[in-house]
């Protein structure tokens, strides 16, 4: 082979190296694409379950007749329209009079009223709003709750002209002062009352501020219900009784989330 021709078998040579060199390399400005992160599923949170609220209005019942689903054990109760309801136009409670009947009860009248539903409660929280349009000897009102007859019950009770604010408990016919502290209450304005007990612990608020706590075994449950004294003319509105959770519904509960992954140590 002449020089020439050894020349040009050498070019063409190269050249077929540098062309399957190019095919099989990627350009100079050609960089790889970066992995997308696969995403993570987010996982849907489980509903938590609400409460149990029972709510008496009275709106739907007929005037100055007793409520649905109501009794009275003791005194006239009956719905009565009132203007200036939280909860419009009616209130539950006790129209103007027994004046005699407190004189001959010696100023110690109490008046009930109770749920027909004989269900008995031991764990709850009670609330209803409050408020007594007058009354010559007392404007007292409150919150039966507990009760196993007239006899035995335990009553957050609010009112004037005493400004006070109490628990007692009614054990075999005698009403016995558990705890009382000063509060104001003026007639003709609502309050908001309300105790939460949970066995043997009674916490009770008087317009959503807690006033004190009490600690009682004598009454296990009972059912619940509304009082007021002597010739108070005690009205009631959005009476509201709320269980809490338990069985299958507490345990359908969202689980707490997993704890943190920990974190790298350091480079040394």
């Amino acid at each position: 082979m002449t020089g020439r021709a050894w020349l040009r078998t050498a070019i063409v040579i190269a050249a077929g190296v540098v062309f399957a060199v190019g095919l099989t390399s990627p350009a100079a400005y050609s960089r790889a694409k970066k992995k997308e992160p696969t995403p993570t599923e987010t996982p849907t949170p489980t509903a938590t379950p609400t409460p149990e609220a029972k709510v008496w209005n009275f709106d739907q019942d007929k005037a100055h007749a007793m409520p649905e689903g109501w009794t009275a054990v003791e005194g006239e109760w009956e719905v009565i329209p009132d203007p200036s309801a939280p909860s419009q136009p009616n209130t539950y409670g006790l129209p103007a009079g027994r004046t005699m009947s407190s004189l001959l009860h010696g100023l110690n009248y109490n008046l009930l009223t109770v749920l027909t539903d004989k269900t008995e409660y031991d764990d709850f929280t009670l609330e209803a709003s409050f408020k007594s349009a007058g009354g010559r000897f007392d404007c007292s009102g409150g919150l039966i709750f507990r009760y196993v007859d007239a006899q035995n019950f335990y009553v957050l009770s609010a009112g004037c002209p005493s400004d006070y604010f109490a628990l007692s408990r009614m054990s075999a016919g005698k009403l016995e002062n558990l705890k009382q502290q000063v509060v104001p209450t003026d007639k003709d304005t609502w309050y908001k009352l309300k105790v939460w007990a949970q066995g043997s612990h009674f916490t009770l608020y008087d317009d959503n501020k807690m006033i004190f706590d009490v600690d009682d075994t004598k009454i296990a449950k009972g059912r619940i219900g509304l009082w007021a004294s002597d010739d108070s003319q005690a009205r009631f509105d959005d009476v509201t009784l709320t269980l809490p959770l338990a069985g299958p519904a507490a345990a359908a509960a969202p689980p707490p989330p997993p704890p943190l992954p920990p974190l790298p140590s350091p480079p040394h």
